[in-house]
């Protein structure tokens, strides 16, 4: 299967939402028999090391992904970053990094064993993933994961290689200039003292049923505070929720 490269980055600069973007990212990797997608932009200093400085990180960060919100939340909450070793791969070098799932098993570190094992229960098994270094540390990861056999999985990748090399990187340049300014809360988006409780102790990673024990609420209750910040802040997840309230200054950590 041979990808149509004029006609899939054609249209990229008439896109303007996450939405669309979204749509287009699925539709493209879909059709090539990669299932899933991560993509995260960063840019200046959190783009050198975003494993390292988290709250830097989130504050520049650009993130769209279709995989499993129960592995992203997870990914985030145990800290799976500082020890991802396709991550520390990728920001040693310019080129894309292809892994199945042998690579746990040459893995010497348990904690990246751990890490890769964890995306394997939630089907994430084998990627391709795309370093992009730009100008002032810009930093973006386009991650594709597959659920075909290693043997399926290995052609695709051969025959699509610099195909893929190359949307990636006209994915990234068109999403950061179309989004990475957009990321504003309208306003006014007033949050209740409940609500930013329960953000901050998000953002350092306690779960649901943890918070609900500290402010000596229901995890219920607590479930239902985060769905209506989603709502507020037009994301879909808890975590996402927790970097964007503090990108723009709502909580502090």
């Amino acid at each position: 299967m041979h990808t149509d490269l004029p006609g899939i980055l054609s249209d990229l600069n008439a896109l303007s939402t996450e939405d669309a973007f979204k749509r287009k990212l699925d539709r493209t990797f879909d059709g090539l028999g990669f299932n899933m997608y991560c993509y995260l932009g960063f840019k200046g200093e959190a783009g050198s090391d975003p494993r390292r400085s988290p709250a830097n990180a989130a504050d520049g960060a650009l993130y769209l992904t279709n995989l499993p919100v129960g592995w992203t939340e997870r990914y985030i909450e145990e800290r799976f970053q500082d020890d991802d070793p396709i991550i520390g791969e990728c920001l040693s070098s310019r080129l894309p990094v292809t892994w199945t799932e042998k690579l746990r098993t040459k893995m010497r570190s348990t904690r990246a064993s751990s890490v890769l094992a964890g995306g394997m229960d939630f089907g994430v098994r084998r990627g391709f993933a795309v370093p992009i270094h730009g100008p002032g540390g810009e930093l973006g990861l386009m991650s594709l994961y597959s659920d075909m056999t290693d043997m399926e999985f290995e052609k695709a990748v051969d025959e699509n290689r610099y195909d893929l090399h190359m949307m990636s990187i006209y994915f990234h340049d068109a999403m950061q200039k179309k989004l990475a300014q957009q990321d504003e809360i309208p306003k006014p988006i007033p949050l209740t003292d409940r609500e930013a409780e329960i953000l901050q102790w998000t953002a350092i990673g306690k779960t649901a049923w943890e918070i609900g024990g500290i402010l000596k609420i229901s995890e219920r209750t607590v479930n239902f505070h985060l769905q209506n910040l989603m709502g507020k802040l037009g994301v879909h997840n808890k975590t996402h929720a927790a970097a964007k309230a503090m990108s723009f200054g709502l909580i502090h950590t």
